[in-house]
Order: C-alpha cells, then structure tokens, then sequence
C-alpha cells in the first residue's frame, strides 16, 4: 500500500522550468508566424496594388483612345466650313454664357503648366450625324436676332442632312461666322414639299439639361450675328459631344457640355495626365515632331490646326496603398524619382504630395492618330 508522500509525487504537474521552457517555445513560435503573416500581407499588399493600378491605368487609356480615335467625326472639315469665328451658348437657369472650353477643333489640349501635381486635360469634339459634310442652302435670308420669330427659323432648301429635333446644327454664311444651334422643332414647310421648318427657340435650361440657344440680350451684348444673308446654309451634326478628360483630386473624371454637365469619375489614383501634339508639315500627313499645348500649340491657328495629326498622350496612376517601410526604417523611399511620362518625355513632378514616395507608380502611354482629320485630309 502506497503512502501519502509517494501520491503526492505522482500527482505533481509542470515545474516551474517546465513551464518557462514552454513559454519560450512557443513565443519563438508566435514570432516565426507573425513574421510569416506580415511577409505574406506585404506581398499581398503589393499585388493587389499592383493588380488595381494596372486596371485603372489601362481602363484609363482605353478610355481616351476611343474618344481621341472619335474626334472629328459628324463634323464639317475646313475645306466646306471656312469659320473665321464660332458663336456658341450654354445656360443651366443659373449659370450662362459661351460654351466651357469650346476647341473649335476637333480635339484641343490644355497644358496643366509647370507647377507640382499639375495636369493637362483634354478635349474632343465629335457628332453623330454621317451627312455633317453635306452643306445645305436655306431657302431665305436668317434674322437670327431676335430669335424665336419666324425670320429666324431655318428653312433648308433640302431633306438632306437634316437634325432631328434635338439635335444641332451649325448656322453659318460666307461671311464666316458659324453658331452652333440647337433644333427644337421641325415641320412640314407648306412652301417647299420636299422640305421642313426648323425652329430653335429659346429654352430655360437646367443643371443636367442645358439650353444652347440664347436670348436677344444676350446676343445682342457678345456680338452675335443679327442676320445670316450671304449665302446662308446649316451643316448637320446630329447629336453633339463635346467632351473634357483631366484629374481632379487624384482622379480621372470627363465632362460633357451638350448632355450634361455632371462631372463623372472614371478611375481612381490617377495622379498625371499628360499629351502632345504630333505635327506634320503643312502639306503633309506624316507626324514629324512632337510639342506641348504651349507658345503658340496652345490656340492653334486654323492652318496649325491642320499640321495636327495625332496625339501622345500618357497618364500615371499611383498604387492605392503605401508601401510598408522596411524593419527600421522611417523615411519612405519606395519611389525615389519622378515617373516619366513616356521615353524621353517631361517627368511628373508629384512633390505637391509629401507622401509621394512611399507609393508606387506606373505610367500608361499610348500614340492615337486622329483618323477623322486623316481621312478628312485636312492638309
């Protein structure tokens, strides 16, 4: 029969060096796995960023690529609608006056400039109507002002290439002053079978449906023509786009004037965006030299305009997290130089950010022609 001594032994635990041994093994343990996790978690990090900025960026460029490849279309070349000055008119009911950044052309570039975190933007023009080129003789004199009278409505001589209601049309004469109008009813023209009545009265627009004609006062204050009498005809456009691409608080946004004004965000952690002009010589379709939306490429002449005959266009986007720094250090380094915006190309000064080098960035380039002005042979 046991004693009490000899149970007590067989029923004692861990000591107290058992016990010290096992913390230590498993706070190794604990080590080794949040090392393991945190490696994991940066790799992770890393992709996925990765992942995100190679999506934005190339939704981004594909984006401009087909709206850059569109501009120009549905619109008159130089070589049928010489305009020495275009008259257009936007009012919301609370904002009003000639269309935001209006090109005149069918794409424009506007430099952001030099400063840091500065971007340019871009601007395209194109409508929808296949018979833009078709120039179409009214059949009276136009007293555009005052407008909504029946001296101003516009009685084409044809059917042919003709705005449905809705739609617009340029108003021009041999005097080269050239307005966009909108048409806002069409009917039967009892003189003319083979023929309609165009109106384009005055409206009050709205924030999210714009009015393009303008009233008297108005007319009357900015000079607009008060009537077309030398050879007066209308270019159809059919349903018109005028489109804006820039960066807005590290975003690339767009923003039509002839639909809506909404500004809409397209794609995030974009932080540059960036364009040239490709140039040919006068005569010439071949792309020579290429230059900044600057001197005198920033309002480009109508006979400039016509050397222009692609763009190069880049834009940056930024990984959407910040790197983790590495054991023991403070300062980010991740990035230690400005991206370039293509080989050979201005850098993008993003020091605006104190934080820009603990991301990173990549940088999307492509060189798009502008078909419709090749294939207008604009030369």
């Amino acid at each position: 029969m046991s004693s009490p001594q000899q149970h007590i032994r067989q029923q004692r635990g861990f000591g107290l060096v058992e016990i010290l041994v096992g913390m230590a093994v498993g706070f190794v343990v604990t080590i080794v796995i949040y090392q393991v996790i945190s490696t994991y978690e940066g790799i992770k990090r890393t992709t996925t960023s990765g992942a995100d900025t190679q999506q934005n960026g190339i939704f981004s460029l594909s984006m401009l690529e087909r709206d850059i490849r569109a501009a120009g279309w549905g619109m008159p070349t130089a070589a049928v609608m010489p305009c020495t000055t275009y008259f257009t008119y936007y009012s919301t009911g609370a904002a009003s006056g000639s269309v935001p950044n209006f090109p005149n052309t069918p794409v424009r570039i506007t430099d952001g400039g030099a400063a840091a975190g500065a971007s340019d933007s871009i601007t395209m023009l194109w409508g929808s109507s296949v018979r833009s080129n078709v120039r179409n003789a009214l059949l009276q004199n136009v007293t555009a002002n005052p407008p909504g009278t029946s001296v101003s409505n516009l009685q084409p001589a044809t059917q042919v290439a003709l705005s449905s209601v809705g739609g617009f049309v340029w108003l021009t004469d041999d005097a080269g002053n050239c307005a966009l109008t909108r048409i806002t009813a069409s009917v039967a023209n009892p003189a003319s079978p083979t023929s309609v009545i165009l109106s384009h009265d005055v409206a009050t627009g709205t924030a999210t449906q714009p009015s393009y004609n303008p009233p008297a006062a108005y007319m009357t204050a900015n000079g607009w023509p008060v009537s077309y009498t030398a050879n007066p005809r209308i270019y159809d456009l059919g349903a018109f786009t005028q489109r804006t691409y820039s960066v807005v608080n590290g975003s690339l946004v767009s923003q039509d004037f002839f639909s809506s004004l909404t500004q809409v965000q397209l794609a995030n952690n974009v932080v540059s965006l960036k364009a040239y002009y490709g140039i040919s010589d006068a005569g010439s379709q071949v792309v020579n030299n290429w230059v900044s939306a600057t001197g005198s490429w920033a309002t480009p002449t109508a006979e400039d305009f016509k050397r222009i005959k692609a763009l190069r266009v880049a834009v940056v986007v930024r990984s959407p997290l910040k790197e983790r720094l590495p054991s023991g250090q403070t300062v980010c380094a991740i990035t230690t130089t400005a991206p370039e915006s293509w080989p050979g190309g201005p850098t993008i000064d993003l020091s605006n950010d104190s934080d820009w080098r603990c991301y990173r960035y990549r940088t999307f380039e492509t060189v798009v022609p502008l078909r419709n002005v090749l294939w207008a042979n604009l030369s």
